[in-house]
């Protein structure tokens, strides 16, 4: 009977610790996303532009000022905030993301280009035009304002592109208001402003 006791003990403190044991394992933390973006800007600096529009290229302007937007994590400019831009001109603009800890992360969406491109959505025919000043992801491109018109919310969208999609995607596509279609994917960034091309 003490044999059998004695087993009987050991049992329970064997199982004892193999529940304890399986029990304090952590579960392995997940990777975070690398494009799990928080507070982005938009900076806008006037630019020469050299030749038209789809292969012409800019040039510095000593001195020129830039125009800073800052977005809110749901990609909403400050309240009230309105730009003015003018016809006839070109702006630089750059896209500045952070992640949650304040890191910048655009270099993510260069680093792959074959899965990122921005769309610009929101302005009326023939108001204004865009080159793309990288690997057609739109980091960086130029605004080209052709005509005034009234005030309406630009959308800058960066698309995260389903595998193969952007070999059938042109720099021409840069405002294509099929993108959901035409540039399959998922949205990794959704910003608005209110702007107002004027003469």
């Amino acid at each position: 009977m003490n044999k059998l006791h004695s087993y009987l003990l050991l049992g329970i403190i064997s199982f004892g610790i193999m529940t304890f044991s399986s029990c304090s394992k952590e579960d392995p933390v997940p990777e975070k996303d690398q494009e799990e973006v928080g507070k982005t800007s938009l900076l806008l600096q006037e630019v020469e532009w050299d030749g038209d529009f789809s292969t012409g290229h800019a040039h510095a302007i000593d001195g020129a000022a830039i125009d800073t937007i800052q977005f809110d994590e749901q990609g909403n400019a400050p309240a009230g905030f309105h730009l003015h831009l003018h016809t006839g001109r070109s702006y630089k603009m750059t896209l500045i993301a952070r992640d949650y800890a304040g890191r910048e992360i655009q270099q993510t969406f260069l680093d792959r280009a074959d899965i990122h491109q921005a769309v610009i959505l929101g302005a009326p025919d023939g108001v204004m035009d865009y080159t793309y000043g990288d690997d057609q992801v739109g980091v960086t491109g130029y605004l080209h304002i052709v005509k005034s018109a009234s005030t309406f919310t630009l959308q800058y969208l960066m698309r995260h592109l389903n595998p193969g999609v952007k070999a059938q995607v042109t720099p021409d596509d840069w405002n294509n208001a099929n993108y959901q279609t035409k540039l399959a994917g998922a949205t990794d960034l959704d910003l608005k402003f209110e702007l107002h091309p004027v003469e």
